[in-house]
């Protein structure tokens, strides 16, 4: 996820629209219609325009943690989240940075966010961005000055720089290795960093995680989760959802063929997933071969980050065109499950995830950035918000 208002001046500029997203243009056999779109409920909404919530993570206790883009580089926290009446709290302003992008849990209640400078709007200077960890373990979230109820302050740490990085966006946890994150470089590159240690491998730099070339804005590899020993990946531009084989420490797997080409005709285990393998840096800097595949190519014109659940299934936001996109990757079946490019309902969707507790693993947390990439009809734009999904009925519509 990215700051795309550039991007889309340039793209209108080039002649490129942003193109309706239609439940039709997207594969729903055997899907019904009549119970899309899936129940929502606003959670919370700024006040004001020019707001972009960036990233949202789960707390275990049910709170929700979000990143903030614009105006400010915040760190807020969602209380209540189940109530009528959800609590916001800025918990953080992070100093020498103008925006916050992904964040990740690295161990119980400690999390890591990344962000750093942008010249203008849209462009991230070089050397300007960092690793920060948010400990919130046995805190008061209100505590400011004199903590009540026997809790601590939040604490706030500079973990690290990414001089060489330009653009460290969506990040993720490796599973059972507390401290160890995968980094999204969307200039084109999977790093793998140690916050323990601060030691830092590339685990690929590939094509499918580069920028597309003849857009007008360079943004490649983009939103990034690990389910079931792969990493996948949204490449924004080329609205393709991508994974790759990884070993338990967060390393890319070697490709068990020798074959180079780009495409193969390998096949692997399922039929729909085409696969081919690529000549990648990891680990420590020796080239290797990978098993990169193609999990769905979408309909769209910008696919940003999205949330996996325990099942498998993709929820993809779409940010420009306005929507929520649920992909079955045993099925290959996928529907709009919420929003449209003409409604406000999810303006700027662009990051989402799934609560943590008994009580609400069936909803779908989704941030947005309120239309500022497109514009609702060309001109509405709203504050940035968060909403509630139901995904209950997922199985039963067929997805």
């Amino acid at each position: 996820m990215f700051l795309l208002v550039l991007a889309i001046l340039l793209v209108q500029a080039f002649g490129l629209a942003v193109h309706d997203v239609n439940p039709n243009s997207i594969a729903v056999d055997n899907v019904s219609l009549d119970s899309l779109p899936f129940p929502s409920r606003q959670l919370f909404q700024f006040e004001h325009n020019g707001t972009w919530i960036e990233n949202v993570a789960a707390r275990a206790n049910g709170d929700l943690l979000f990143t903030v883009l614009q105006p400010a580089p915040q760190l807020y926290s969602l209380t209540a989240v189940q109530s009528g009446d959800p609590q916001p709290t800025q918990l953080f302003e992070f100093p020498n940075m103008t925006g916050v992008l992904g964040i990740t849990e690295v161990s119980p209640d400690v999390f890591v966010v990344a962000g750093g400078k942008f010249k203008g709007t849209a462009t991230p200077i070089l050397g300007t961005f960092s690793l920060w960890r948010v400990s919130l373990v046995d805190t008061d979230i209100s505590c400011k000055i004199n903590c009540v109820y026997g809790g601590k302050k939040p604490s706030f740490d500079k973990l690290m720089d990414l001089p060489d990085h330009v653009y460290p966006n969506g990040l993720t946890s490796v599973p059972d290795r507390p401290g160890v994150i995968l980094v999204a470089d969307s200039m084109g590159s999977l790093l793998r960093i140690d916050v323990t240690s601060n030691k830092t491998d590339t685990v690929a730099a590939i094509p499918e995680m580069a920028p597309v070339q003849g857009w007008p804005f360079l943004m490649g590899i983009n939103g990034i989760k690990i389910y079931n020993g792969h990493v996948y990946w949204s490449n924004s531009f080329a609205v393709t959802m991508y994974r790759m084989a990884i070993d338990d420490d967060g390393f890319a797997v070697p490709a068990t063929s020798s074959t180079t080409s780009l495409p193969a005709t390998t096949t692997k285990d399922d039929a729909n997933t085409p696969a081919f393998t690529a000549t990648t840096e990891f680990g420590n800097n020796n080239s290797t071969d990978v098993t990169v595949e193609t999990v769905v190519t979408m309909p769209i014109t910008f696919m940003d980050d999205f949330a996996i659940d325990e099942d498998g299934t993709l929820w993809i936001t779409t940010n420009p065109n306005n929507t929520v996109i649920a992909y079955n990757q045993d099925t290959g079946k996928s529907a709009v499950v919420a929003g449209s490019q003409q409604q406000a309902a999810m303006a700027g969707a662009n990051a989402a995830v799934f609560g943590r507790t008994s009580s609400d693993s069936h909803m779908l947390y989704v941030v947005t950035a309120g239309g500022l990439t497109s514009p609702i009809n060309g001109s509405f734009i709203e504050p940035a918000k968060i909403v509630a999904i139901d995904t209950t009925n997922a199985a039963h519509i067929g997805l």
